[in-house]
């Protein structure tokens, strides 16, 4: 299905040593990321700047309880040159510069503890993550004003989940052409706020397949049978212009990978090594243009190359294949695939 790649290795150095990337933002001249939770140290609080060849800039953390501080990063992006992070225990958005100087902070409302945060046209568009409005009302998404107030909420439902953790490993408010995606975790449709306008923009069909389909709202005791029925319940993807990357958590055992043509919407189904879960080699991070952006672990560069051929394969400059396998940072990898698929 692969046409080509291009790899890029981030510089390893005693100031850059990185785990897992599963979100990232570009810049014009690079990117800007934090990474997963490493055991003993406090790398998923520090955001790390890149340049376009994976040469390491800066970093900056600052994690605490201070009221300059972050208590953690639930989401990270740019805004107006700015870093800004938000931090979901206190619903506060923090804004720095690019070398760390604290410029402000601002809190959302009472009312209010979003999961997956965006700017858009001078307000905010919000995934609520179950959480409820004044205590009382429960929506899936909200516009907010310039101010962090609720402007408007969408998609009601009546009954709040009963005690389940909600995971944020990937992003669920994403830049989208001049708007952003919306998804909720345990959710099988995507939604669009574009133009002021809150509307569907894509709907995973696995008919009987899918496990919340007779669950308006999912529950603890809900969990439970997750394994016994073996349906997908999970969705993650990566929506471009012209394809779809996805995939599905099967019960408990197994992930499944797809690739979506959006013209005509005819689904290619992956076929991954027998016995290797493709979550540990790929990590997609999103699309640019035509080519999907994938984190790879060092370890399993070798394993995917020896598939191609030597003139499928373009290495960023700066970066060989002895670089990657003598480091043990993450590749950035962009994919192209083969018309048709």
């Amino acid at each position: 299905m692969i046409e080509s790649v291009e790899l890029m290795q981030f510089e390893e150095t005693d100031e850059s040593l990185l785990s897992t990337i599963r979100k990232i933002n570009r810049l014009d001249d690079g990117f800007v990321f934090h990474t997963d939770k490493k055991l003993g140290t406090n790398e998923h609080t520090t955001i790390y700047f890149f340049d376009v060849n994976g040469n390491f800039k800066n970093k900056i953390n600052r994690q605490g309880q201070g009221p300059e501080e972050y208590s953690s990063i639930e989401d990270l992006w740019i805004e107006n040159g700015l870093v800004a992070v938000y931090s979901m225990p206190k619903s506060v958005i923090y804004r720095y510069t690019t070398e760390g100087e604290f410029v402000d902070s601002r809190k959302l409302s009472d009312q209010l503890r979003v999961g997956g945060i965006r700017p858009y046209k001078g307000g905010y568009v919000a995934e609520m993550n179950f959480h409820s409005i004044n205590d009382t009302s429960y929506y899936k998404f909200v516009k907010l004003n310039k101010d962090l107030k609720l402007e408007k909420a969408y998609l009601k439902y009546n009954k709040a989940p009963n005690g389940m953790m909600m995971p944020l490993a990937y992003s669920t408010v994403i830049s989208y052409q001049d708007g952003v995606q919306l998804f909720r975790v345990f959710s099988d449709t995507v939604y669009s706020y574009q133009n002021d306008e809150f509307a569907p923009l894509v709907h995973f069909d696995f008919k009987e397949d899918w496990f919340w389909k007779d669950k308006p709202e999912p529950t603890s005791k809900d969990l439970q049978k997750v394994e016994a029925e073996n349906n997908a319940w999970v969705i993650g993807m990566a929506i471009g212009q012209k394809h779809i990357y996805a995939d599905a958590l099967i019960g408990y055992s197994h992930w499944e990978y797809f690739l979506i043509d959006r013209m005509n919407g005819k689904v290619k189904r992956m076929e991954m090594p027998k016995g290797k879960s493709v979550s540990e080699e790929f990590l997609y991070l999103g699309w640019e243009e035509d080519r999907l952006m994938f984190s790879v672990t060092t370890s399993d560069v070798s394993n995917i190359l020896s598939a191609l051929d030597e003139n499928q394969i373009k290495y960023r400059q700066g970066t060989t294949l002895e670089k990657i396998e003598s480091s043990e940072n993450p590749v950035l990898m962009w994919v192209k695939f083969k018309e048709g698929y």
